[in-house]
Order: structure tokens, then sequence, then C-alpha cells
């Protein structure tokens, strides 16, 4: 167990819905942006046109909305860009065009560290949409964003550059080993997802903080913190590869 007090210079953050940035590390978010000048990129996979039970909402429509939230709750954590892919909700899949997707926009921004859902839960279910952008980020990752012969058309005709981040946070998971002080972060995480109107009608703000506070505090509670967001770290070591290139 490690309490993280050296933030990165830059980091991407693959998120499968609109509010579950928010949701699994908005604290660290803010913290980072505000305290060091983080550059954080949040990459949107899906448009979450099926989020909702309103049988009069078109998902068209319902895309649209959730886009502007998304920007809006982006920017109330002064994250520097945020890149939507727009996949249909629970359409994603572990096949070469999103990672391909993924790939570019690791390429493209080259962060030091990647903040995606754990897609490896054992004692709850999650949702589909969240292991398939889970698991695409960490392989897009280690796998292929780093090598010249994966999608080399993405070097030859966009004129992007290998890269390899050092590691990944995933957050939502069931073991986390590395935690972030949040104290002082809280209103500024519940704000966010309270930009997300369309998700967030069955709570009042003050009821959304309380329950911030309270899953912040369960979290802190591990790491004997009075509030943190927790993650399971994973390193991207590829043992004898010369890193000299990827950050030159």
């Amino acid at each position: 167990m490690e309490i993280i007090t050296d933030p990165p210079r830059s980091a991407l953050v693959v998120t499968p819905h609109p509010d579950d940035a928010e949701g699994g590390c908005g604290a660290t978010m803010a913290k980072w942006i505000k305290e060091t000048g983080t550059e954080v990129v949040v990459l949107m996979c899906t448009n979450g046109d099926k989020g909702t039970s309103d049988r009069e909402m078109s998902p068209g429509e319902l895309a649209e909305i959730r886009e502007q939230e998304q920007r809006n709750a982006s920017a109330s954590l002064g994250v520097k860009d945020v890149v939507f892919l727009r996949h249909p909700d629970g359409t994603l899949e572990d096949n070469r065009q999103f990672r391909g997707e993924v790939v570019r926009e690791i390429r493209r921004h080259r962060p030091e560290l990647i903040f995606c859902i754990d897609p490896y839960r054992i004692k709850n279910h999650t949702h589909r949409d969240h292991r398939m952008s889970g698991q695409v980020a960490l392989d897009a990752a280690y796998s292929y964003a780093w090598s010249y012969h994966h999608f080399p058309e993405q070097l030859t005709q966009e004129g992007l550059q290998p890269h390899m981040a050092k590691e990944a946070y995933l957050w939502g998971t069931e073991d986390a080993d590395v935690f972030i002080d949040v104290t002082g972060y809280l209103e500024m995480k519940a704000d966010s997802l309270s930009h997300h109107v369309s998700q967030m009608r069955r709570r009042s703000p003050e009821q959304r903080l309380e329950r911030v506070e309270s899953g912040s505090a369960r979290q802190g509670e591990k790491a004997a913190l009075a509030y943190a967001e927790g993650f399971r770290r994973i390193r991207f070591d590829l043992g004898s590869l010369d890193w000299r290139f990827l950050y030159s």
C-alpha cells in the first residue's frame, strides 16, 4: 500500500460513459490539476445514449445532452481536453477499431499515466462497457501504443510517434494498492458529478456531497487518511526496451 504524493505531468482518463470518470477519479483529477498543473485529457468511449428510463427521450437527443454535460463536468475540474469516440452505449468491443482509437489518443497526448476502470472484478459484476474500456485501455498502452509495427498508418499518415505510458491506475477496483489524499477536493468532485444533470436527479447536491464524503472516507480508512481515492496500480515494464526513444 502506498500514498501517492508525486503526481504525473500528464494523464489520460479512459472512461466508458459520461459521469464514470468523475465518480472514479474526479477528486484526484481536481487535486493534481490545481496543485501541480497535471495536464489531464478525458477519452470518452461511448455517447451515453441509452442512459435513461424515459421512453420519450430519443438516443440521439440524450447523446447530445450527455456530451455537453461531460464538457461541463470536465471544465469544472480543469481538464485540458475531452475526446469523444461516440460509440453507442453497450457496443464497446475488444476489437482492432477500438484499440486503434485508444492507441491514437495515447500517441497524440503522450500521457505518463493512464486512468481506467479495473476490468478484473471477481466479487461484483460490472457493466460490459466498463470491462471493455478497461481491458482495451490496458492493452493499448502495454501492447500497442509503443510499437512502430502496430497501427503504423498513425505514424506514416498522421505524424504520430510511439509512446509508452509509465503506469495505469485502475478505479472501481476490489484491490486498491495506491491512494491519493483528496481532502479538500470532495466538493469539486461532487460538483463535477452534479453537471451530469440527466443522471443525477435522484439526489440533491447536498446528498451527493454526503455520498462522496462517505465513499472517500471508506477508501481513506485503508490508508489512514481522512479522505482518499484508491486505485490498483499496474506498471508498464517491458524489461529490455530502450525507454529513451519513448521520451526523446
